[in-house]
């Protein structure tokens, strides 16, 4: 039997660059694949809107990819993941949520099963990953910090401030047999350093990892596979000068942006 190979693109997205920290785990699992990545920054931050607006931007960005011909859909956002069953019934193109992989990854990995949450003020406040950890008898801790995000997108602390902030977040966690923390924003593996600056060298969890591997078993499974080149799209609902400026922070991105409407 032949494989017939896919070689459509596969559609991520988030509110801004976090996740780009998802697509950078996915170019390196998926080499052979093209992909296509909307920063929806018109709309960044998504964790303090409500549910109503929220999945109607979101519906916007998910249209945009649909008609651009992707083949399966990344959402490389935990608060727009806690959607995901709405956005599913307007397609029949696969879509991935990185919460339930993320939540798996980390829950095996941990010995103590004690673990911090740390995600947007909405992605806390619906509480998925505390309940998937209370599913599996683990214990967590859940930290809302939406203005992590506002930080790394628009860098308007100084690094000594950020640093109390995630200090006054995080400092009451400390002596608690916490050994795992998930990075339940995919912006927030970005200042991991000022975390490790707080708890020390415990297991950080970000979700790019975990969702390359539920893509992989998800692109196998629809014989979606692709033999292509590898080429990455990048745009904006924003101003492409200000991405274009934030992707230094990452390895391998240096292709040109392209502003659109959604």
């Amino acid at each position: 039997m032949v494989n017939i190979m896919d070689n459509r693109p596969i559609g991520v997205f988030d509110s801004g660059i976090g996740g780009l920290t998802v697509l950078s785990e996915l170019r390196k699992v998926f080499k052979e694949e093209d992909f296509i990545y909307i920063a929806d920054q018109k709309n960044c931050p998504y964790g303090t809107k409500t549910d109503e607006e929220l999945i109607s931007v979101i519906s916007k960005v998910l249209n945009k990819l649909i008609s651009m011909n992707v083949k399966a859909i990344v959402i490389a956002c935990n608060t727009a993941s806690l959607f995901i069953n709405e956005f599913k019934k307007m397609t029949d193109i696969p879509i991935i949520s990185v919460i339930e992989p993320t939540c798996e990854y980390a829950y095996n990995i941990s010995k103590t099963k004690n673990i911090i949450v740390l995600g947007t003020n909405m992605t806390i406040k619906k509480g998925r990953y505390q309940s998937l950890l209370n599913d599996l008898n683990a214990v967590s801790y859940p930290v809302p910090c939406s203005e992590f995000v506002d930080y790394i997108e628009n860098d308007n602390l100084t690094v000594d401030e950020f640093q109390e902030v995630v200090n006054s977040k995080l400092g009451n966690l400390k002596n608690k047999n916490i050994d795992t923390l998930i990075h339940g924003c995919t912006h927030f593996s970005l200042v991991e350093d000022f975390m490790r600056n707080v708890l020390g060298d415990i297991s950080y969890v970000a979700c790019g990892e975990p969702t390359s591997m539920k893509l992989k078993e998800v692109l196998v499974n629809s014989n979606l596979l692709g033999n292509s080149i590898g080429n990455i799209s990048l745009y904006t609902t924003g101003n492409k000068e200000k991405l274009q400026s934030q992707l230094n922070k990452f390895e391998g991105f240096n292709q040109s942006i392209e502003e659109i409407e959604c």
